[in-house]
């Protein structure tokens, strides 16, 4: 991903919306009065020398975040459960502080940024239906987002089949740069708004007790002050910010195969294609392999994906003078490869009583993914988690 911040929060709401759909997709009604609980942490680095976005015309796209993630689900009744997950992100990023930098007369910007967000929901279950709805913020120096989601699914066939369909709705708010000049000044607007609303349906059938198949369809449509905070475009050899259409339509769809391979181990192959209303297109293949150990009780996973994207209609590393019409020259959605390796443990801990709390079924999760684009850039990040209910 290229440096902004606009990037680095959609990487976080990519998690917590993995995290949501895991959450209300799979996850089975416990008894009343149990809670789950689940601590994970997030640390990633990126790198680059080719960011043709970044300010100071050094390329340099570096930015290290770490962030830590709380996820709550309480069992209040029989079909009922309230959950709550909450997020604290903390980065540095070399292009946010150069930019940044230019609103002030010291010219080091603010440094180290912060974001906090949070999502409160409710799942009910009606038989073989289930409806679930969550209501959640977040809010950093220069981006805000108020965000809303709907959904349900139910099962067909003794849920053989399963069909559901989620709706979100964010409300946000950006603050961009309106002007940078040759002598390294800038001005910020006021937060401006932002609409983005997605729908997504999904669908799986189980084949055999081996192999069950998902497809799912995705819509989203981004409107109004869509530049990022931090990107910049290089136009006749002076900096100015870039301008992109107040709209953008998305579109995918996915496929996956998971298959169980023998008695202790699961194959899970996927495929997703993407375009958009800017002209990028995208394929992405990715295969997982499950290896269940010690009785069953760990979860060793090695996951490789490849992703090839071509860029949008209005990209360019730089630009003449006489250029009229949108620009940009972010790294995010210019033509590319990127090739993504990963492995994980969940180590299973049993029962345990902690400070006169008795903890059940403990699950200690770490894995790291390392990724290389052929635009320069590279990423790795190590995931880390403690899960247990009571």
């Amino acid at each position: 991903m290229a440096v902004t911040k606009q990037s680095i929060f959609y990487f976080a709401v990519g998690i917590i919306l993995i995290f949501s759909q895991i959450q209300n997709s799979l996850a089975e009604m416990m008894p009343k009065g149990k809670t789950k609980f689940k601590f994970l942490s997030n640390i990633y680095h990126q790198n680059g020398n080719d960011g043709a976005q970044v300010a100071d015309n050094s390329g340099r796209e570096e930015v290290n975040v770490f962030e830590p993630m709380i996820f709550i689900e309480t069992q209040i009744s029989e079909h009922t459960a309230i959950n709550a997950d909450f997020v604290f992100d903390a980065w540095s990023a070399a292009s946010d502080t150069k930019l940044d930098g230019f609103t002030g007369a010291s010219g080091k910007g603010i440094g180290p940024q912060a974001r906090v967000s949070g999502n409160f929901g409710i799942r009910q279950e009606y038989g073989s239906t289930e409806w679930h709805a969550k209501l959640g913020f977040s809010s950093e120096y220069d981006y805000r987002s108020f965000n809303g989601t709907v959904g349900a699914s139910k099962g067909f066939a003794n849920d053989n089949f399963t069909l559901g369909m989620d709706l979100r709705y964010f409300a946000d708010g950006v603050k961009l740069f309106q002007d940078i000049t040759p002598t390294n000044t800038a001005t910020i607007s006021d937060f401006l708004p932002r609409q983005i609303l997605a729908v997504s349906m999904q669908a799986s059938q189980i084949l055999t007790v081996k192999d069950i198949v998902q497809l799912s369809l995705d819509f989203v449509r981004a409107t109004n002050n869509l530049e990022s905070t931090a990107s910049t475009v290089l136009v006749a050899g002076v900096r100015e910010v870039e301008d992109l259409p107040d709209s953008r339509a998305r579109y995918s769809a996915g496929m996956k195969w998971v298959h169980g391979v023998g008695e202790d181990s699961a194959l899970h192959l996927a495929y997703r294609h993407y375009f958009d209303q800017w002209g990028l297109s995208a394929n992405s293949v990715s295969a997982s392999y499950f290896i269940a150990m010690n009785d069953d009780q760990d979860l060793l996973e090695f996951s490789t994906r490849y992703h090839q994207q071509s860029q949008v209609d209005y990209f360019a590393k730089s630009f003449e003078g006489s250029h009229t019409g949108f620009k940009t020259s972010d790294s995010d959605l210019e033509e590319f490869d990127s090739y993504e390796f990963g492995s994980s443990y969940a180590y299973s801990l049993g029962d345990k009583q902690i400070l006169g709390i008795d903890l059940e079924s403990i699950i200690w999760d770490n894995g790291v993914n390392y990724a290389i684009r052929t635009n320069g850039l590279r990423y790795a990040y190590w995931q880390s988690s403690v899960g247990f209910e009571f």
